[in-house]
């Protein structure tokens, strides 16, 4: 059951729903403004796996600190 992001036509707004055929697609309302006119929008998934780290043999390249929230590198 994939849940699909569309674009509302008339009014803008970005909205998710949860689509089970191509008719439930088309018959998608926004939940704005109720139109039906709307585009779907390519969404980005998830992984789940193992969490990996990248190496490095010194600072990140955004700052002089071995260890930020940037990196990642945890120290």
């Amino acid at each position: 059951m994939p849940i699909r992001e569309f674009c509302c036509n008339g009014c803008g707004v970005v909205f998710e729903a949860l689509v089970f055929s191509a008719d439930d697609e088309a018959a998608e309302q926004c939940p704005a403004c109720g139109s039906t006119d709307h585009s779907r929008l390519y969404s980005v998934f998830g992984v789940a796996g193992t969490d990996k780290k990248l190496l490095s043999s010194g600072s990140c390249g955004s700052c002089a600190s071995h260890s930020c929230s940037t990196c990642g590198s945890g120290g």
